[in-house]
Order: structure tokens, then sequence, then C-alpha cells
């Protein structure tokens, strides 16, 4: 078995617990001191702030989805775990500027140059560097991210 199919089966079994627990608004509730480095992940997402096409990658179950839906992004978020995205879905139904896909950041389902902004929190080293870069670039628009030269994950 691959990596990435332990990844996906363990959060799908993660994922499935909070589908069963119907108890979605508790999801976000992580300490303060481990919400440091997204503090920091936010400030920088402020600069391009303008109701932008933003991809999410890796998101699990949205835990930093909510303040790129908040800031007015046009957001798609995807994770490898079908399940994961189901609660995303369910958590975010409300919002008109929010889609969730299935998707391999090593193999993304998006045109070429399609989204203004990628991020991505914490979930990058679950793919090949080399080719996850690729990808990202291949779907951001030209000139997309030319405003966050501070980005790293």
């Amino acid at each position: 078995m691959i990596d990435k199919d332990i990844e996906r089966r363990r959060y799908d079994n993660r994922a499935k617990f909070w589908l069963n627990a119907n108890e979605l608004d508790c999801i976000d509730q992580t300490p303060k001191h481990l919400n440091i480095p997204y503090e920091h992940y936010f400030k920088l997402l402020e600069e391009v702030y303008d109701q932008h096409k933003l991809l999410e990658i890796g998101a699990g179950m949205g835990e930093n989805t909510s303040s790129l839906l908040d800031a007015s992004f046009k957001v798609t978020s995807t994770d490898i775990s079908p399940k994961s995205v189901k609660v995303m879905r369910n958590r975010f139904s409300k919002y008109s500027n929010f889609s969730a896909e299935v998707a391999d950041m090593e193999k993304l389902p998006f045109n070429n140059e399609s989204f203004d902004v990628v991020c991505s929190a914490g979930s990058l080293s679950y793919g090949d560097n080399d080719v996850v870069m690729n990808e990202i670039y291949r779907v951001l628009k030209q000139g997309g991210g030319d405003d966050c030269s501070g980005f790293s994950e």
C-alpha cells in the first residue's frame, strides 16, 4: 500500500467520525498555541483578499476554509479523502462562494490557469514536492501569486 492510500484511509476514518457525530462546528477547536503558524498564514493571505478565485489543496475537513470564505474568496477546496470532502460540503453548504472536489494534489483535475491564488496549510508534505509545485504552477493564472512573495508552507 502506498503512502497516499494510507493517508486517504486515515483521513476518511477521521471524517467518518465527524459525519457520524454530526457536530461539524467542533472541528475547528484547536488549542491556541497550535494556531500561531496559521495566524501568519492568514495574515499573508490578507494581501490578496479581493474576491479572487482560490484553490485550497489538502484542505482536510476544512479546518482553515471558513476564514478563506469569510474573506470573500471564491474557494475551491480539495482533499484526497472523499469523506473529508463530504464533511466540507456539509459544513459550508450555505456559502455560494464554495465548492469542494476530491483531488490528488499531484494530479489536480482543473484546467491550466484556472486560479488566481493556490494555497495550502500544512499539507504539501503529502505529495512529491516537484510534482505538486508543477501542478500548482499549471493551475495558477499568469501573474497569479505575484503579490504573495512571502508565502511558504
